[in-house]
């Protein structure tokens, strides 16, 4: 994945070019090219309307030509880096470098890759940032929403992980397990209860761990008496704390049902509701309305140790 910050431009957004300046010739002989994208709308802008984003690109010359560059390496090639294993971290200014976090996540990495029987990523560039904003603005990114210290994400493609919750730090285990699965969902289909929830019963999810996710669950489910699993594999529209938390405990009932072949076909499972029924009644055993009920039952039992 090369353009890291068109990645979150809506379609049909409208560019504005906002400037073109040279960086420091002393430094690099680039251009900081600023782009403010507004929505696109059939009625004009007002003082009311918000921008899609505004992204930051370099022009710089390769041979006889110009080319455009992310902003990645410009933002942070003054950054600490440190290598633990196979990842090399690229820390914030603001932040100091905690080393036994990150040896526990490269064992991390390791243990993973080996457990589920695919190669082991040969690298891995980890950026710790203050928040999600930061890491967004390290990839040319700004939006008019604020995250805070909250979340992260991985480009696993690229075998990137921007942790943005300094209290995780050098140990983002949901994202390192994005990067590390990938062998498992090349060239296959998938869905978000899955591809997400295989993460959260790994590492957590939007700070909090396995455990704490799925007592968050919980307490939706107990002011919601409606929501349920079925609901769940369902709804297109379902929250992220909900779907991943729920996929989190399917995880670990194929875990501890068929280990980690299980959860691999769990991965690697279409996202229609009738395929993931299908799919979890072979692989446990049960009929569907069984499912349902261990599954709640599940739910409550995690939630109160």
């Amino acid at each position: 994945m090369y353009d890291l910050a068109g990645f979150y431009l809506p379609d049909q957004a409208v560019p504005e070019v906002l400037s073109v300046t040279p960086v420091d010739a002393a430094v690099d002989s680039a251009y900081q090219i600023v782009t403010r994208f507004w929505p696109a709308s059939p009625r004009p802008r007002d003082s009311s309307t918000k921008p899609a984003l505004t992204m930051t690109v370099y022009a710089r010359r390769e041979g006889t030509r110009w080319v455009l560059a992310n902003a990645l390496p410009f933002r942070t090639n003054t950054w600490v880096r440190e290598t633990r294993g196979r990842v090399t971290y690229h820390v914030a200014p603001a932040l100091r470098f905690d080393a036994s976090r990150a040896a526990r996540a490269a064992a991390f990495v390791d243990s993973l890759s080996g457990a589920f029987g695919i190669p082991a990523p040969e690298r891995l560039d980890y950026y710790v940032t203050e928040s999600v904003d930061q890491a967004l603005e390290i990839l040319g990114v700004v939006v008019p929403e604020r995250f805070g210290a909250a979340g992260g994400f991985a480009k696993p493609v690229n075998l990137q992980v921007f942790s943005g919750i300094p209290a995780l730090g050098e140990d983002y285990r949901h994202e390192l397990a994005h990067v590390v699965l990938l062998p498992i969902l090349r060239e296959a289909s998938t869905s978000l209860l899955a591809s997400e929830g295989v993460p959260t019963w790994l590492g957590g999810t939007a700070g909090r761990d396995f455990r704490g996710s799925v007592r968050h669950l919980a307490s939706l489910l107990g002011t919601e008496p409606r929501l349920n699993l079925d609901v769940i594999v369902d709804s297109t529209g379902i929250s992220s704390d909900i779907r991943n938390a729920g996929g989190a405990v399917l995880a670990q009932m194929l875990d501890e049902k068929g280990s980690a072949g299980a959860v691999r076909e769990f991965l690697r499972t279409p996202g229609s509701p009738r395929a993931m029924r299908e799919a979890l009644e072979r692989l446990l055993q049960r009929p569907w309305p069984a499912i349902v009920r261990e599954w709640r039952r599940r739910v409550d039992r995690i939630a109160t140790t």
